[in-house]
């Protein structure tokens, strides 16, 4: 019984304690006023923007393909063509005995995203390269291919990237029956193109890929301007399976005449697919904003390897002068200039710095090797539509500058797609299309981009 009301006596006092601790700052041991640790919050850090452009690309292993024309009243023209192998499947194949052609059509598999006007009208036209594209080149994104004037392959359509398609599919030794597929454009290929370079190639050119890439070289897509309507856009498609050349013929199996389907599959990881982009910012305020050698009230971000901006906190190592002091939260705001055209800001931002080298490197707070990275929605970057801002949290960041463990060179932010992996590093992006106008760190801006911290400043 004793044990018995000693531990009741101990659970009473316990509970009277912590009901008396509604203030938090009074919780724990009374500490001594000359060691205590209180937090303080600034925003008035110095912060420097400057929009730059990106640099150029290699496009070989992209995690989806850019293709389209767009004119955007902020950020002028931007142009983007495919150029692909392909490959056989199987290798080695045969088309039988005195193959007739029936139809041939390219297919590829849309990707997520669309960036521009809906309601545009395209002239999607295929040539054939003039060359075969090379496993051991690295293309950039600054380098247009050769290929012939004659268009071997065009559809005008609209970029619908969420509409599935419904198709007649073989079935062999069974009627055809109609399937839906997922979201895919559909080009018809030129029927004399395709029996001359296909079912009367030679057994040589068909034992290989690299043959029939050698043989064939290869499409090249691009947009036809004159041909198509409105504003335009970009769309990208997924080249890494699923996408095809699909030839449809009849061939004679002993008295029977079948119709058979070949696919030659275009892998980027197989033989190469590349991407060329370019942006003309001609007639837009870009170019005076590129120019100046003062701060101006916005910057810009625009992905395919388009614009970013640089940023600096100039005197942030005065915060020292305050003492010993530990950086308890870093937050960069960046605010969005909205648009009246109905163009959405990019959907994801990311933030790298340079070393000396002037190689990009992951900031602390979001590397792949940090102990104390973030998880993606904890470090931020992503659009916040209701506050018309990104968010940034760097507190490693700024603790390591001022601790001396890092030197700060320059920091930039640029647009990323929204699954972007770090695991692939802070490369420039040729996954996205999306752009942003931003409030720089001028000061007096109602939509100022803003370094906010609050440190501990250590008696």
């Amino acid at each position: 019984m004793k044990l018995y009301k000693l531990d009741l006596l101990t659970l009473l006092i316990s509970l009277f304690i912590l009901s008396s601790c509604q203030n938090t700052d009074s919780i724990g041991l009374e500490v001594d006023p000359s060691t205590a640790v209180t937090g303080t919050f600034t925003d008035t850090i110095t912060l420097v923007s400057f929009t730059a452009k990106d640099d150029t690309m290699v496009t070989n292993t992209l995690s989806k393909y850019p293709l389209g024309h767009f004119i955007d009243p902020i950020f002028g023209k931007t142009t983007a063509n495919i150029a692909m192998s392909l490959t056989m499947d199987p290798p080695g194949l045969s088309f039988g005995t005195l193959p007739v052609l029936d139809s041939a059509v390219l297919v590829l598999y849309y990707a997520n995203e669309f960036y521009g006007d809906s309601t545009s009208n395209f002239q999607v036209d295929v040539h054939q390269l003039n060359n075969p594209l090379s496993t051991s080149v690295q293309y950039y994104n600054t380098q247009p291919q050769s290929y012939a004037s004659t268009v071997i392959g065009s559809r005008r359509l609209r970029f619908s990237i969420r509409d599935s398609v419904r198709i007649n599919e073989i079935v062999t030794g069974k009627p055809d029956k109609t399937v839906s597929k997922p979201p895919q454009m559909r080009i018809p290929i030129n029927s004399n193109f395709v029996t001359t370079n296909f079912l009367n190639a030679s057994t040589t050119t068909l034992s290989s890929n690299d043959l029939l890439n050698k043989a064939v070289k290869g499409f090249y897509l691009t947009i036809n301007k004159a041909q198509s309507t409105g504003p335009g856009g970009i769309a990208f498609f997924n080249l890494t399976d699923s996408s095809k050349l699909e030839i449809y013929y009849k061939s004679q199996n002993g008295a029977t005449t079948d119709t058979v389907l070949h696919k030659f599959p275009i892998v980027n990881n197989t033989l190469p697919v590349i991407a060329d982009f370019k942006h003309d910012y001609t007639g837009t305020a870009i170019p005076a904003n590129l120019n100046s050698t003062s701060q101006q009230n916005i910057t810009y971000v625009q992905g395919l390897a388009g614009l970013r901006t640089k940023i600096r906190f100039p005197h942030i190592e005065k915060l020292k002068n305050l003492g010993n002091i530990t950086i308890n939260k870093a937050e960069l705001i960046v605010s969005v200039i909205g648009r009246s055209d109905g163009f959405k800001p990019a959907s994801r931002l990311i933030m790298y710095r340079t070393d000396i080298a002037s190689q990009r490197q992951f900031i602390p707070d979001f590397s792949t090797e940090a102990a104390f990275s973030l998880t993606d929605a904890d470090f931020g970057g992503f659009y916040d539509s209701n506050k018309n801002q990104y968010k940034f949290q760097i507190t490693s960041y700024i603790q390591d500058i001022l601790k001396g463990k890092l030197k700060q060179y320059d920091t930039f932010i640029a647009p990323v797609n929204a699954d972007y992996n770090r695991s692939v590093g802070p490369v420039v992006s040729g996954s996205t299309a999306g752009g942003s106008i931003l409030g720089s760190g001028k000061s007096g801006l109602s939509y100022q981009m803003k370094l906010r911290i609050i440190y501990s400043k250590i008696n």
